[in-house]
Order: structure tokens, then sequence, then C-alpha cells
């Protein structure tokens, strides 16, 4: 007789079903090798899917998140989906309208928050840690042929630069939503890009509107890295992004400076991220990003 595993699907970054990011949450981890947490990831082939383990010593959920590809240290929506997966469950108590729990990624202990209303999960932040910046690259018409647009497309007036909160992003600020539109996906001209297979990192295009409320319209390819040919809704993303618009002045994070990210839009997928980066007294940024989140199903794969 086969074995059964459950599962649970969330979309992420959305307020409504079938928009924002698709997530499947297998909720006993525990039962899986790595081998076959791989396989039902791929199986799924949603960007992400997560695997939940029991409470550790300290309470906190240690959680392992699989592309189609391979496992990552930690991603955004993927945390945000789960943690609300788990507070509709009621494994995580929401005693009080504000809860913090902690998830165990691969880069360690992430602290969560739950709003919620009538002991209901209405959004979900993640907390990031200290964003890190990488080098600047500046063969402009080299990346811009690799998206499939022309080099005047691409700001220059900001770098395109990698920047990580727990999993490097390559980001590359584009003029206008036109250009982020004529953006294409090609796996061999995104690995051309890179010297080395452990130097490709996902593409993120930016377009920031900076008239009037500032806000970010945005897409991600990742068919070079993770199998991804493109990611409705980027949490792992919007978290370092916030730190980059703070550095090169895109907001003003004193006190603290609060915007969201639309993507998936082209996708017929919308998604709504929102930000907060507040500057702290050693120059860094905190940052946390959240959303809200809707369950569309539920089931069970046979292994």
């Amino acid at each position: 007789m086969p074995r059964k595993t459950p599962f649970i699907l969330v979309d992420v970054f959305t307020s409504r079903p079938f928009g924002g990011n698709q997530l499947a949450v297998f909720t006993d981890g525990a039962a899986l090798s790595p081998n076959e947490m791989q396989e039902l990831a791929h199986e799924m082939n949603f960007s992400e899917s997560t695997f939940v383990m029991p409470p550790d010593s300290s309470g906190a959920r240690p959680v392992r998140i699989f592309t189609p590809w391979r496992e990552i240290p930690m991603a955004g929506h993927p945390t945000v989906g789960t943690t609300w997966v788990l507070a509709s469950r009621g494994e995580i108590a929401l005693a009080s309208a504000l809860v913090d729990a902690t998830l165990r990624l691969g880069i360690g202990p992430v602290t969560v928050t739950v709003e919620n209303i009538g002991g209901k999960p209405d959004f979900v932040w993640m907390a990031h840690r200290e964003a890190e910046f990488g080098a600047k690259r500046d063969d402009r018409e080299r990346v811009a042929k690799a998206l499939g647009i022309a080099a005047t497309d691409i700001r220059d007036d900001l770098p395109i630069q990698a920047v990580s909160t727990g999993l490097p992003i390559l980001f590359v600020p584009l003029r206008t939503v036109d250009a982020l539109a004529r953006c294409s996906s090609n796996g061999a001209a995104l690995t051309a890009l890179f010297e080395t297979v452990a130097q490709m990192q996902p593409v993120y295009m930016f377009v920031a509107n900076e008239s009037g409320d500032f806000a970010v319209r945005s897409r991600m390819f990742a068919p070079h890295t993770d199998g991804i040919t493109e990611d409705p809704a980027t949490g792992g993303a919007a978290g370092p992004f916030g730190a980059y618009a703070a550095t090169y002045r895109l907001i003003d994070p004193a006190p603290k400076a609060s915007f969201a990210i639309h993507q998936g839009v082209e996708m017929g997928r919308p998604s709504e991220i929102h930000v907060e980066v507040a500057r702290k007294d050693n120059g860094a940024f905190a940052i946390r990003i959240g959303g809200r989140c809707a369950i569309v199903g539920e089931g069970a794969m046979f292994l």
C-alpha cells in the first residue's frame, strides 16, 4: 500500500483565491526523507513547497523549503504562507490580536508575526535579517540582451546589483512598465550572465513609481537557478529590495518607510507584497515583508 503524506494549498500575497503565488505546505515533514521532499516539490512544480517539522525544544517550528530543483535556505512566500497555514490550523495559538512566532529555516530562526481577527489570521509579517550587498555589474548591454530588452530600458542612475537577506537576488532597475512587460525569461541567456553555476542568481526586474506614493512593479525570473520560468511573488527579494531602495534613496527609512510591491501581473496572478524598512542605530536596516493569503485546497500525495 502506498504511504500518504498530507498537504495544504495556499495562495500567498493575495486576499482572493487563485491569485498570488501558489504554495504546497506538507504538514508532516518528519515522515519524509530529503529525497522524497525534493520529489514532491518537483511533482507540485510550484516556485516552492514547504515541509513542516514538529516544534523543537525552543518551540520554534523547523521548516524546509524546496524549489522544483533544490532546497533553499530561505524564501518569503513559503514563510508567510506556511505561517498562515499553521495559524489557521491552531498550531500557532492566536491568543491575542498580534502574535509572534518563530520558524527555523535554513538560515536560522526567523520571526513571523500574525495579525488576526477573531482568532483567524488576517495578515502575516516576516522579519528579514540585515541585507548584504554584492558587487555592482557594469555590463548593462549584456544584461539587457539576456532579458530581451534594450540597454536604454535599464536605468543608468541605479546599479545592477545583487542583494541578499539569505538568498542573493540580482536587481535590475528598469525605466518603464512597458520595458518590464517586454522582458522574457530565457534560461540559456540568463545562465550566460554568470561565469559559474555557484555564481548564478535569480534576476529581479523592477520599476519604481516615485511620483506620489512610492510603489513598485516587478517580475522575477529563475529558470537558470531553480527551474522557475517566472515567479508570481518573491518575498525573498522584497526584503533585500527594501534595503536597496533605502540605500539608493528611493525611500527614506528614517524613521520608517512602508510601500507595496505588485508582482505577477503579467502572469495573471497579481500579488501584493507589503514592505517596511526602518534605519537602525548602527546604520543598517530593519526589514519585514508581509501580506495576506487564501487557502484553496488540501489533499494527500502517495509515496
